[in-house]
């Protein structure tokens, strides 16, 4: 009767064991497509193909595809919580948080993927992201420089944008924007010109047309700038202004001054890069 019982507890615990291994399968299956920015495309199929379970498997683990998806937010909310939880107050501790988030993969993707179809999961992941974001703001707001031209909103929103180039999987220069990230905040990257755009004898060479055809004769580039983009490279073929460009955006868009900021900052990067 012992030696039954001393079985049949082996047996339990082994199947124990190996649930709670498929069930960080179906996680990592779920992390894995969510890192392709397939997340809002995601099927039952696809999990069980991604973690090499079979779907008669995988039903006994999880009896629909919203369980797993719930199981996979309440997993991924954790473990962002403890990597925000375990960050110290202060300027560098910031660069080391997002240094941290930059390598891993898993929060990455669950902070920038395109969400799921399934409405209470949709709001229950941007609930986590705008937890991340009032945690940034607050980060920035208490340790904002006097120097700083930019308020904690628009810096915030720079570093989100920011990240997400990095993560990206569409973005062909992704390693590039994290490898400046891993160095050195958004703001940072800015602030190393005397100046927030190129120098105005460089945006002066640009040809522009009405359509937002933008072409650099130097470097033989090209790009396509919105109605907003436009506007701010004729302005800047005039004025050497940002201050002055902020008042003007202001007044013909009809924005407030930290969203054109925020815009602009993000749109200079852009720019910059271009004009490298």
């Amino acid at each position: 009767m012992l030696s039954f019982l001393i079985r049949h507890m082996s047996e339990l615990a082994f199947k124990t064991k190996t649930a709670k291994q498929r069930h960080q399968q179906v996680l990592k299956a779920i992390d894995a497509i969510a890192s392709k920015d397939q997340l809002a495309f995601i099927t039952t199929k696809r999990v069980s193909i991604e973690s090499g379970i079979s779907d008669g498997v995988l039903f006994r683990i999880f009896p629909s595809k919203e369980s797993m998806l719930d199981a996979w937010l309440d997993s991924r909310g954790e473990h962002l919580r403890n990597i925000l939880k375990a960050a110290p107050i202060g300027h560098q501790s910031l660069r080391k948080l997002i240094q941290r988030i930059l390598n891993d993969s898993t929060a990455l993707s669950f902070l920038y993927c395109h969400p799921m179809d399934t409405p209470y999961l949709r709001q229950q992941l941007e609930h986590y992201r705008a937890q991340f974001r009032r945690f940034l703001h607050t980060r920035i707001e208490l340790m904002h420089d006097s120097t700083w031209t930019l308020p904690a909103d628009a810096l915030t929103d720079h570093l989100i944008q920011s990240i997400y180039r990095a993560w990206d999987p569409e973005n062909p220069e992704r390693n590039k924007h994290k490898e400046q990230l891993m160095q050195q905040l958004p703001w940072q990257q800015v602030s190393t010109s005397d100046h927030l755009f190129p120098t105005q004898e460089v945006i002066q060479r640009l040809a522009l047309n009405d359509s937002g055809f933008v072409f650099d004769p130097e470097s033989g580039r090209s790009f396509t700038a919105n109605v907003v983009g436009l506007y701010v490279l004729r302005f800047l073929q005039s004025h050497d202004s940002a201050d002055a460009l902020f008042e003007s955006i202001e007044a013909d868009f009809d924005v407030n001054r930290s969203d054109a900021e925020r815009d602009i900052t993000e749109f200079s990067a852009q720019l910059r890069e271009f004009l490298a």
